[in-house]
């Protein structure tokens, strides 16, 4: 297989090292328009060849993934689908999908994606070939989309040891405001909250609940923008969760909060090895956003 990877960061470059090491005989192109990462790319292993033309990256390939902002990745569809041939697949990696599906021109391969694996941190350096491993690949197919180009990504997904699961776009968008912005939009109100003067004091706990916060604003900007409806719902529904721990905690009443625990603890994944599962014992998601910039 042929992929061209258009943004050569924390998820283009952890897909370019996963299909090189898992995929024999593929080949891997990374695209972007500074020659310092390609060539970063190119020395980690990450991609088999490098170029900063769009059109000449994406020509002759099976699959050209889109591994950039949201907005970016809109803005990018039209050109990428007037430079390849009709047995091309698209696809992106972007965490909003129904306004990336939209952009779609009429006729292209598109399926939308998303993998649901990432980290706080930016940047091909931190890209690794196992970052998909035991991870959900949401795919958003249109109902125009051919059935060769869903098969085409989903077999992507898998050889990379993720787990492929088709929705839509619309359904996708609801269910990561919840479990994927609403975490990330709460881990920076915590660190910002918190004062200056008590952080000598921060351990763990702390630490495992901001570490969201270290991520790029300028590509959750981009995914706020393109999820607005639902993550202001997810906040509300944080904020009345929190006023009513406010109130049980401010009222003495240790049977609400312990109520509240126990509803949490239902709800909380915990990390298996073994990737499978569900509430209180089911795969530890990633949080589905890299750097963007390819991502």
């Amino acid at each position: 297989m042929r992929m061209a990877i258009v943004g050569v960061g924390l998820i283009g470059g952890s897909l370019g090292l996963a299909m090189r090491a898992r995929c024999t005989g593929s080949r891997v192109v990374g695209i972007g328009r500074q020659r310092g990462g390609l060539d970063a790319a190119l020395r980690l292993g990450a991609i088999d060849e490098a170029a900063t033309d769009l059109a000449a990256g994406v020509r002759g390939a099976d699959l050209v993934v889109l591994a950039a902002p949201v907005r970016t990745c809109i803005a990018l569809l039209p050109s990428v689908a007037a430079a390849v041939g009709p047995r091309t697949a698209i696809t992106d990696v972007a965490s909003t999908k129904a306004a990336v599906v939209a952009a779609a021109p009429p006729g292209a391969a598109f399926v939308g994606g998303h993998p649901m694996a990432g980290s706080e941190r930016t940047g091909v350096e931190a890209a690794t070939a196992d970052l998909f491993a035991g991870a959900t690949w949401v795919l958003t197919p249109a109902a125009a989309t051919p059935a060769w180009a869903v098969e085409r990504v989903a077999a992507c997904a898998a050889v990379v040891g993720a787990h492929p699961v088709v929705m839509d776009a619309a359904t996708h968008d609801r269910h990561v405001a919840a479990v994927s912005h609403l975490p990330q939009a709460v881990a920076v109100a915590l660190a910002a909250a918190v004062p200056e003067a008590a952080l000598p004091l921060a351990a763990r706990g702390f630490r495992d609940m901001t570490r969201l916060a270290g991520s790029s604003a300028a590509v959750w900007n981009d995914v706020f923008a393109t999820n607005r409806d639902n993550v202001v719902a997810m906040l509300t529904t944080m904020a009345g969760a929190l006023g009513e721990l406010r109130a049980a905690v401010a009222a003495g009443d240790e049977a609400a909060v312990a109520r509240l625990f126990a509803r949490a603890a239902a709800h909380r994944v915990e990390p298996r090895r073994d990737g499978v599962g569900g509430p209180g014992g089911g795969r530890q998601q990633g949080d589905g956003q890299g750097d963007g910039q390819g991502e």
